[in-house]
């Protein structure tokens, strides 16, 4: 793919200001200080992208590029496409959709991208000392579930082999067929989805987002696997009791304005 800078028009303009006005009152503080610059591409091969400009120095800032196409997209087109990335759907009559919502698919990816810029300048994931703002104050996200010199190796306890398989850790489709029991699989982990799953600073990202668009926005967040268009499972994975159990820690996104 060639990737070109995509001009944003006005009606697309006003979409980003509405998406930035409806982060949690943390990312924004966050934001004036670490986030330098954002950009649009057509024709980027995956949805966004968030880096440093300066790593190796202490205050780092960040810039976050975005493809261009979810400005055109809904919540729940945009997470449907993305979760159907990992299974082969091939001669099966089986489909994943993922209900999250008619609004924009940038309010959905900003949470997450900006979470990971929170998380860099916080260390609520990962911990990087000398680089936090507020050093020793934010909860620690990972306590319990990652190992502490892995950033994407769980305790022994939460390693399952089937979730080991999925496309973020290996690159490779599971068939379709076996959806229903990877989804069985995650019902049993305190991660949002099998993304959350698969890294440390990724399973906070989707944390944080998938709480704020439920509990905040008051969006629906719903796996739904369907064959012939009819419904034979759903999960809610706000509603499970393992992943509620984390709960408590999104109370630092709301009280840190």
């Amino acid at each position: 793919m060639s990737p070109t800078e995509h001009i944003i028009t006005d009606e697309e303009r006003k979409k980003i200001d509405s998406a930035f006005s409806l982060l949690p009152p943390l990312h924004k503080r966050v934001l004036k200080e670490r986030l330098k610059s954002i950009s649009f591409l057509d024709n980027m091969p995956n949805t966004a992208l968030t880096s440093s400009f300066n790593y190796e120095e202490k205050y780092n800032l960040y810039h976050i590029t975005f493809r261009a196409g979810i400005l055109k997209e809904t919540v729940s087109q945009w997470l449907t496409w993305k979760e159907n990335t990992g299974f082969d759907t091939a001669h099966s009559p089986l489909r994943i959709h993922v209900e999250g919502g008619q609004m924009n698919a940038l309010v959905y990816v900003l949470l997450h991208e900006t979470t990971h810029v929170v998380d860099g300048s916080l260390g609520i994931a990962s911990k990087r000392e000398g680089k936090l703002l507020d050093p020793s104050s934010a909860p620690d996200f990972a306590a319990g579930i990652w190992e502490q010199k892995g950033l994407n190796v769980l305790l022994p306890q939460l390693r399952d082999t089937l979730l080991q398989q999925i496309i973020y850790r290996t690159g490779k489709r599971l068939p379709i067929d076996s959806a229903i029991a990877v989804y069985q699989a995650l019902q049993k982990k305190p991660f949002v989805s099998l993304y959350g799953s698969c890294a440390r600073s990724e399973d906070l990202a989707e944390y944080v987002t998938v709480y704020h668009m439920t509990h905040m926005l008051k969006q629906p967040f719903k796996i739904v696997v369907t064959k012939d268009n009819k419904k034979i499972f759903e999960y809610a994975p706000m509603q499970s009791v393992i992943v509620q159990e984390r709960l408590g820690q999104m109370k630092y996104f709301y009280e840190r304005s």
